[in-house]
């Protein structure tokens, strides 16, 4: 409420006062902008990096290439997505969240339009490469924005907001996405995409600011020579810790139905089975990210039940894999029911997220940024390592039939031969973890 006579005070702190109010309030309101682009961004990149799930026959008729090498197409964004993982933090402190999100936006905008314009198969993975590099740093700079211009007591509820967010990019590149290259074709849509990209690094550049005004001031330089030592010597720690091995390769695993299935062979494999269209066998994409999304968002609350990671971690494991056992048996579930599994099998899947939290626990803690951005390098070689691995099982189990457009027919069982990895993979994290040690404290 006013303080009565506040306007005529001689000292004019009243006004101040007021003043600062307002300037608190424009802060929130910038502090809402600057995040809302940068998670645009996280958003466009994750529509990006699932985009050739839909596009499959059209990449293999255009290249006139196999499966493996369709597989080692897609997985080239992970060839740059991995190695910068775990710089990216020092990246975004040495140059600022304005320049280097704009610029990723940039690389992700030309990728894009390189990959639609390529004729020549060399010409397209580059495209992949510059679109993955540009990807490298989005879900950390939206983290960066958030501590930076948001209070602690939200930072959880935004990172959330974040990583929904993700899930909305992954979700746009499903059916939607299907629908616009059924009409369009991918060359067309994938221009579209680079198009939006424009769009998105003009409004970084205008929008986004490295930290609120009354920060700015408050930073002080940091060594770059230091930041290279600390790095060096903070890895070389990390990789004799044998726990953070186990947890970021259990991650990785747990990972493989996301970066193999979903964002590559799953709308195949289900157009193969039922034969349906692209448009409605995307979306199991959909039904996979909105369950991880879920699945993710109750996590903790599963920890706190069980009083233990290791509990949550071991129940996702076993249950994600008993849903993509059934799905590798689809052919004889209606089409309804595999969508189900789908959503339950990215509902477990959403435990692997502890992983993060466990590896946090097991480094020292003025190491956790370098062996968060560890884990998730290692998490992401999954991409590297399925999608092309996919492919070469598929390859392997080809009768030699060619379809009506000229691209390799594959059967029902060279899919299932091949998509049975990824219950195989699940099975694995879930041994791993018996020699994991519990890392849930009453603090946690």
């Amino acid at each position: 409420m006013p303080v009565p006579g506040a306007r005529t005070t001689f000292n004019g702190s009243p006004m101040k006062s007021t003043a600062i109010n307002r300037n608190s309030m424009f802060s929130s309101a910038q502090a809402w902008y600057v995040w809302g682009c940068v998670a645009a961004f996280y958003l466009y990149e994750m529509i990006l990096r699932v985009s050739p799930s839909i596009m499959i026959h059209g990449l293999m008729k255009d290249f006139d290439v196999s499966s493996t090498s369709l597989g080692v197409l897609s997985s080239f964004y992970y060839f740059a997505y991995v190695p910068l993982q775990i710089p990216c933090g020092i990246i975004v402190d040495r140059l600022g969240t304005r320049k280097v999100v704009t610029f990723s936006a940039l690389l992700c905008t030309i990728g894009a339009l390189l990959f639609a314009e390529s004729s020549h198969l060399p010409l397209a993975q580059f495209g992949r490469f510059l679109i993955g590099a540009g990807s490298a740093c989005a879900f950390l700079s939206c983290l960066k924005v958030t501590a930076e211009w948001f209070p602690l007591s939200q930072f959880s509820l935004i990172a959330g907001l974040t990583t929904m967010m993700g899930t909305l990019g992954g979700t746009f590149g499903g059916r939607p996405l299907a629908m616009l290259v059924t009409a369009h074709g991918w060359r067309s849509t994938t221009t579209y995409m680079g198009l939006a990209g424009i769009v998105v690094t003009i409004l970084c550049w205008i929008v986004i600011r490295d930290s609120p005004p009354l920060k700015q001031n408050n930073k002080k330089p940091v060594s770059n020579k230091l930041r290279k030592r600390d790095l060096f010597s903070e890895l070389g720690t990390l990789v004799k810790n044998r726990q953070v091995w186990l947890i970021a390769i259990f991650g990785g695993l747990m990972y493989v139905p996301i970066s193999a299935f979903t964002e590559l062979w799953g709308v195949p494999y289900l157009m193969q089975i039922y034969g349906i269209n692209s448009e409605l066998a995307s979306t199991a994409s959909i039904m996979v990210f909105i369950g991880m999304a879920i699945g993710s968002s109750t996590a903790s609350w599963f920890t706190d039940y069980y009083k233990s990671h290791l509990v949550v971690m071991k129940l996702s494991a076993i249950s994600a894999s008993i849903c993509f056992i059934s799905i590798v048996f689809a052919a004889h579930f209606p089409l309804w029911f595999t969508f189900s599994l789908l959503f339950g099998g990215g509902f477990c899947i959403g435990g692997q997220v502890l992983c993060f939290t466990c590896v946090k626990q097991n480094a020292p803690k003025e190491m956790s940024a370098t062996a968060i951005g560890f884990t998730n390098a290692v998490v992401m070689m999954g991409g590297l390592i399925f999608q092309p691995l996919l492919g070469y099982i598929l390859d392997l189990g080809w009768d030699g039939g060619i379809t009506a457009e000229g691209v390799r027919h594959y059967t029902n069982l060279a899919y299932q031969v091949s998509i049975i990895a990824i219950p195989c993979c699940l099975l694995v994290s879930w041994l791993l973890l018996r020699f994991v040690r519990e890392t849930y404290t009453v603090q946690d």
